[in-house]
This record gives structure tokens, C-alpha cells and sequence, in this order.
């Protein structure tokens, strides 16, 4: 294909051209952070302005997660929501003729958006405050896109839920989607415009029941996560690529920085060709585009690991986002891989910093040109750190807990 012409869905504004609103939808629900939610239900990943901030992984912004079955709960609570909301938005200037990313509070500065106290709530004495019978704020500064009003108030979620049920049965299986809508600022109706519906994969463990074995020792276990997003068990891991976010957050070098994905792509084609599975540890954003966050990796670096993992520690300035919905999240699903996000700061993940820094770094056994990275990639062989062990990790999907352990009953089938 030399040339792709595509109609863009949204209206001028300004000098530029958007839709008020945009995202993607899937019929199934894999990141339920309460057993009160319905999976089966769907979820909705809604931005404002153009959806390819709903699609892509970036930095500094989060899309509005709305669970269909429970529009009102949220994965964040208090000024959380503040912090964890968006504030950039894709749009077309129309002056330019161009592609742009710019500040939401710079966008609606001056002429007054319609139906902004649908999509925004206000930040007053420390607290965020939702619109009821006044309009949108006094100052642009204070606003915030937590789309409250538009969820209470409108239909929206109810059409793009029917939408979802309508669209699965028709399709077969589940589906994702991807829309745009527009509200009616006189009577809070919502128009929604089906752009792309195309077969979501869901990962399924047919005649397999997952339990996570009690009474592990402590010194066995690698880390915990009880926030896990897809479900599975993985064994016999030999390999594991770790990034210890401290390590990677002292690097001060850009070009270092970004060298470090290059690393993981090589490191990835190198093991593909060995024996046993690969586990791959890193610091924030896996295939963020902003390095300071994450390491920045394409689907082709990380296509022969088994379970990828997200590490956040506070201090570091890493925090995992989630990731479901976006491009990056479904070619790991696609290609079975387990994703688990991964907080070692706290105490409930068990995360097993010794295991990690202290065991033997192959990363110049394996690439001796890459020797100079040793500091800040660690390579381990775990049957060789551990004198036979392989690790396992079992991903439970109706608790959303996981766990990674050495697994010693496969000592005795390690090479």
C-alpha cells in the first residue's frame, strides 16, 4: 500500500479539528481491579479529542478506564484521579495543516468548549468537585477530564455496551472497537460513530483450574502481584531479563538510555535460539515512547519472552500504566504472553530484590560486545543461580493475583 486516505470523525474548533470525544471498547473486561466488576460485560478506554492517545502508549496520560457493568468505579480514588487523568490532547490544526499534541487546558483557553461540565470536574479546596447546576469552572487551571458527568448523565455507556453485545454476537466471539462520539450539549443525548470492529483474542485456559499454592517459602519466591491483568501458568522458565529500575533511573546519558532497548532486542533474538523460556523484568512503560519512563521497546524486542513484567518503585518515578487496550498490550495478547505489573514497594508483592542483584550476570557470556551494559542489564540463569531450579509463575484470573516462584520439582528435568 503506497497511499492510505482515511476520513478523520470530529468537528472545528478553533483553529483546530477533533472529535469531542474517542477511544477504543472491547466486549470482555480483563482488567476487573474488583470482583464487583463483570468481565463479561466489556470495558471502555475514552479520551478527549483524537483516539490515537486511547491506542498508543504514552507518557504523563491516562485515558478514563470505564468498566461497562460499573461505569462509577474507578481504579483510582481521591486526588489519584487528578494525577492519573489526561491532560494532552491529539488533534488537527487546521492553520498548520499538521498533527498535533497539545496542553487540554491550553486548547479550551479563551472560548469556552460545549459541554465541558460533562467532561470535566473542578479542583476546589483540594478536593475534586463534579458539576452539577453551575457551568464549567471560573478557571481553565482547576479543570480536570474525569468525564463524570458525561457517565451519570448521559446514555453513552449504555450505547456503547449494547454496541459491544450486539457487535460479539454478530462477530462470534469477542470484539474490540474502536469510535468516536459527540454530545448534544441541549439535551445530553450521545451520538457514537463505529470507526474499526475487529476480533479481540482473549486469553483462555480450557480445562485448566489456576491456584496459587499456599504455604510457598519465602526464599522461593521471586514477587507477587495482585493486580494482575491476564491469567495463566508458565513453567519451566530458564531465563530472565531484569532492569533494576534505580539502576536505570541513574543513567543520565539519553542515548544510553535508548541504547538499553536495543540491548533487549538482542538479548531477545540471542535466547530465542536456546533452550528454555525467557522472563523479561523492567522498569515503568515497556514500549513507552518517553525513555525517562520506561524502556523504549517495540513488539519485535520482546516477541520471544513468555512473561513480561512492569516494576514500579515510587522513587524511581516509575509507576506501570496500564496498558490494556492500547496496540502494545494486544500483541502481547495476541502472542500469549502473560503481562503482570509489579510494585515492590509494597509489602504484599514479596519482591525478591537479593534473587535479582545478587545472582551470577551472563549478559557478556552471551554477548561479550555488550559487556559495557552489565550494570544496568542482568541476564540470569536460573537453573545455573539456583543449582537446577526453573521458575514458574501462575496468574489466577478470578482473583487477579499472581506469583513467581523457583520451581524445585523440576530440578531433576533441568538440563
Amino acid at each position: 500500500m503506497a497511499i492510505l486516505v482515511q476520513r478523520v470523525s470530529g468537528m472545528p474548533y478553533k483553529q483546530y479539528f477533533f472529535p469531542s470525544l474517542a477511544g477504543v471498547a472491547f466486549s470482555r473486561n480483563l482488567f476487573a481491579w474488583t470482583n464487583r466488576i463483570d468481565p463479561n460485560k466489556g470495558m471502555i478506554r475514552l479520551v478527549f479529542g483524537l483516539g490515537t492517545r486511547a491506542v498508543n502508549r504514552v507518557s504523563g496520560d491516562y485515558p478514563r478506564m470505564i468498566a461497562v457493568s460499573h461505569p462509577d468505579i474507578r481504579p483510582e480514588t481521591g486526588m489519584e484521579i487528578a494525577k492519573y487523568s489526561q491532560r494532552m490532547v491529539d488533534l488537527l490544526n487546521l492553520a498548520e495543516r499538521a498533527f498535533e499534541t497539545r496542553p487540554f487546558i491550553e486548547v479550551i483557553k479563551g472560548e469556552r468548549y460545549p459541554a465541558l461540565k460533562l467532561l470535566t470536574s473542578e479542583i476546589a479546596d483540594g478536593y475534586l468537585r463534579d458539576w452539577f447546576t453551575t457551568s464549567a469552572g471560573n478557571s481553565d487551571k482547576n479543570l480536570v477530564l474525569t468525564f463524570n458527568n458525561l457517565i451519570n448523565r448521559t446514555s453513552m455507556v449504555n450505547i456503547i455496551g449494547e454496541m459491544l453485545i450486539g457487535l460479539e454476537k454478530a462477530w462470534g466471539q469477542p470484539v474490540d472497537i474502536e469510535f468516536t462520539a459527540h454530545v448534544d450539549v441541549q439535551n445530553n443525548n450521545v451520538r457514537v460513530n463505529l470507526l474499526q470492529c475487529r476480533s479481540l483474542r482473549v486469553p483462555t485456559l480450557t480445562g485448566t483450574r489456576v491456584r496459587i499454592p499456599e504455604g510457598l517459602p519465602k526464599a522461593q519466591i521471586l514477587f507477587r502481584s495482585n493486580r494482575a491483568i491476564n491469567a495463566g501458568i508458565v513453567s519451566d522458565i530458564r531465563y530472565i531479563i531484569y532492569i533494576d529500575p534505580r539502576k536505570y533511573a541513574e543513567l543520565t546519558a539519553i542515548d544510553t538510555k535508548r541504547s538499553v532497548g536495543r540491548v533487549i532486542g538482542k538479548l531477545n533474538d540471542e535466547l530465542r535460539h536456546r533452550g528454555g523460556k525467557l522472563m523479561t523484568i523492567g522498569p515503568g512503560r515497556w514500549g513507552s515512547n518517553n525513555i525517562e519512563l520506561g524502556v523504549n521497546v517495540g513488539y519485535a524486542d520482546i516477541d520471544a519472552t513468555v512473561v513480561l513484567v512492569e516494576v514500579a518503585r515510587e522513587e524511581a518515578g516509575h509507576v506501570p500504566e496500564v496498558s490494556y487496550g492500547t496496540h502494545f498490550f494486544q500483541d502481547l495478547v495476541e502472542s500469549d504472553i502473560l503481562y503482570l505489573p509489579v510494585y515492590p514497594d509494597d509489602t504484599a508483592t514479596d519482591f525478591n530484590t537479593g534473587f535479582f542483584a545478587n545472582s551470577p550476570n551472563i549478559l557478556k557470556d552471551l554477548l561479550p560486545e555488550l559487556g559495557n551494559f552489565e550494570n544496568t542489564v542482568h541476564v540470569i540463569d536460573v537453573p545455573m543461580a539456583t543449582k537446577g531450579a526453573s521458575a514458574k509463575v501462575i496468574a489466577d484470573p478470578e482473583t487477579r493475583d499472581a506469583v513467581c516462584f523457583l520451581d524445585t520439582d523440576r530440578m531433576a528435568n533441568t538440563n
